[in-house]
């Protein structure tokens, strides 16, 4: 909903100085066979604040990740983004419309055919190469594309079949940068 998307970019402008951070309370959720994968789920994750999911493969960490990307809804409980300090009443209720303050480097190689820089604009149109650069910098790409012969203006293959999966997981990484969203979501991103 349009009016929705203008919520949440109202909502981040607000707080963009404070920080935003992400809430779930009382989360139940189970999968359409009736397999329960959360129970009363109690999640905090403050602003500017490093969060990682340990546990066994099965045990409910990429559902966590649908939820709040809001890809999925739970049977029960709340999910919202809150701006630091603030109280309830200044919390956003996740939704497909809050996605766009989010970061998401996914499983695996989320990457397509055309240039690096191509695939780093799809999240930034306007990013200009040393805005690029720098991401990729950050997420310690550069040492590889760098010494490629047209740098971010390589052509790569579909998948980002033309590298190892740890570049270009570092190339999605560097993409989830240059969006500059308020939350970072990876998963298994090592």
């Amino acid at each position: 909903d349009f009016s929705d998307r203008k919520q949440a970019e109202a909502f981040y402008k607000k707080n963009k100085q404070s920080g935003i951070g992400v809430c779930m309370e009382n989360v139940s959720y189970a999968y359409h066979t009736g397999k329960k994968v959360l129970t009363d789920v109690d999640f905090w994750a403050e602003p500017g604040q490093l969060t990682g999911l340990v546990g066994a493969s099965g045990g409910g960490k990429t559902t966590m990740l649908r939820l709040l990307l809001s890809l999925l809804e739970p049977q029960q409980g709340t999910m919202k983004l809150y701006a630091d300090g603030s109280n309830s009443e200044q919390a956003l209720p996740l939704s497909p419309a809050t996605r766009q303050l989010y970061a998401y480097v996914p499983q695996g190689s989320a990457m397509f055919s055309g240039t690096i820089a191509d695939n780093m604009r799809s999240v930034k149109p306007d990013a200009t190469d040393k805005e690029i650069i720098d991401c990729l910098k950050k997420a310690c790409a550069w040492e590889f594309i760098g010494q490629l012969p047209d740098t971010i203006y390589e052509k790569i293959g579909e998948r980002g079949n033309n590298f190892s999966e740890g570049q270009a997981q570092r190339l999605s990484i560097a993409r989830a940068l240059l969006k500059n969203a308020p939350v970072l979501l990876f998963d298994e991103a090592t």
